[in-house]
């Protein structure tokens, strides 16, 4: 017999998925805690996710592609090439690695502990270095794009946010705006 998968059940799921990595991070957390807390059983949790990172993937891209949206709108809502660029710095290495109790090391976390084999559910880095070298390309004065418009400086971003992602959820705040601001005169010849 055919299981029929519910709208409301795989919702229950990711409600309770999401607030269980949120407070316990990835490798604490259990899929028949996840079913648990969603109302409902370890292997009905299979009917609509294949693994614990599929779990993962399914919360954490959207989360992450409205976090960078909203980055993207406070950063053009600034005047000026320096003020943007260290908007952008600052929320990559800062603010969405602060948000929703430090989700951003939930993915880190789980890649870091999938076997090398593991084959991603998606390609969203890629997606997240488009998005990234696109408000490079609009903000980097023209004589500069050379050095942003292949996608490795957004690349450069993404590893860096990595590394304060963790840093930020064990305390060590790193010179942040340091940073942000040797970046900002970097890649504008300053």
């Amino acid at each position: 017999m055919v299981q029929v998968k519910k709208a409301d059940m795989r919702g229950a799921m990711l409600t309770a998925a999401f607030d269980l990595f949120s407070r316990k991070g990835y490798a604490a957390t259990t899929l028949s805690e996840i079913a648990r807390n969603a109302g409902t059983t370890g292997p009905n949790l299979y009917v609509y996710f294949e693994s614990k990172l599929a779990v993962v993937y399914e919360l954490y891209e959207p989360w992450l592609l409205q976090q960078v949206e909203a980055l993207q709108k406070s950063v053009f809502a600034l005047r000026g090439p320096r003020q943007q660029l260290h908007r952008l710095f600052i929320g990559l290495w800062s603010d969405i690695p602060l948000a929703d109790r430090h989700f951003a090391n939930v993915l880190i976390e789980a890649l870091a502990s999938t076997p090398p084999d593991t084959r991603k559910p998606r390609d969203l880095l890629h997606t997240l270095d488009a998005m990234v070298t696109a408000i490079l390309m609009r903000i980097v004065p023209k004589e500069r794009t050379h050095l942003v418009s292949d996608g490795v400086y957004a690349r450069i971003l993404w590893m860096a946010f990595d590394g304060f992602s963790i840093n930020q959820r064990i305390g060590q705040k790193f010179a942040i705006e340091r940073t942000a601001e040797l970046m900002t005169m970097m890649l504008l010849g300053e």
